[in-house]
């Protein structure tokens, strides 16, 4: 992945030369260019890029990144069958079109550690941890719950639906959720064979500040926290937009 992202690196350094800046939508060209041309890594990479000249109309947004309902979501039970059919089949249309029975599909299963209480992804059919799994597979419980509400009217409240189906809770409430935070969902098989757990920690430690990924396995990593950053008493005099990631000096390797 560092050899990838490096060779992109070098393709985008490369279409930013090149480009006109006097087009209409720079920043949009430049992105549209990367999404056909460079891997994932380099995408959001770019993407990070295009954010950091424009502080004053992003660095406000983090406060807006957390779930301050404290109390919890309550079911809409009065919402009508139909409505829920068309916001299921729009969210989570990518997850109706995977064949659920298929092994490699739902090759693992998340559960609670006896020992940390953390969750921990094993594999469902090599390992005895099927009867403790966590509802964490959002899109195929999305898929079952829509083969359950198939046969029922589209005027039925969906309270009749769950006093008969009432394991479908937590996908109902997912759904509720997502169609008024539509950046609320996973949209992708958190349980396939191919799933890359790292991937998904990377983002949650985004959040924390965290720097410096070192990955150890596919399903942890190191990372650095804090790092560069100038002791309390030095805080006045130190840039604070420069600390976490210093200029690269020749010959000298800033990672800490």
């Amino acid at each position: 992945k560092i050899a990838t992202l490096q060779s992109d690196l070098a393709k985008l350094k490369s279409f930013a030369v090149t480009m006109d800046v006097n087009d209409e939508n720079p920043w949009n060209t430049l992105y549209s260019w990367a999404e056909s041309n460079l891997g994932e890594e380099a995408q959001e990479c770019l993407a990070s890029l295009i954010l950091e000249p424009y502080g004053h109309l992003v660095d406000a947004l983090s406060d807006t990144m957390s779930d301050r309902d404290v109390v919890g979501f309550r079911i809409d039970g009065g919402m009508k069958i139909g409505t829920l059919k068309a916001a299921m089949t729009e969210i989570y249309d990518w997850a109706l079109d995977v064949d659920w029975q298929a092994k490699q599909n739902c090759a693992r299963a998340w559960y609670v550690s006896e020992e940390k209480l953390e969750p921990r992804l094993g594999e469902r059919f090599e390992e005895p941890v099927e009867p403790y799994e966590q509802p964490l597979a959002p899109g195929r419980d999305a898929a079952l719950a829509v083969d359950a509400l198939a046969p029922w009217s589209d005027d039925k409240p969906i309270a009749a639906f769950l006093l008969r189906h009432p394991e479908h809770r937590h996908t109902i409430r997912r759904v509720q959720i997502a169609m008024r935070a539509p950046y609320a969902e996973i949209r992708d098989n958190t349980i396939g064979s191919d799933l890359m757990p790292i991937d998904m920690l990377r983002c949650k430690l985004s959040f924390f500040g965290a720097t410096h990924f070192d990955p150890r396995s596919d399903r942890w990593v190191r990372i650095c926290l804090f790092g560069n950053a100038p002791y309390p008493e030095d805080l006045s005099q130190s840039p604070s937009d420069d600390w976490p990631y210093p200029p690269a000096e020749q010959g000298e390797n800033t990672r800490q």
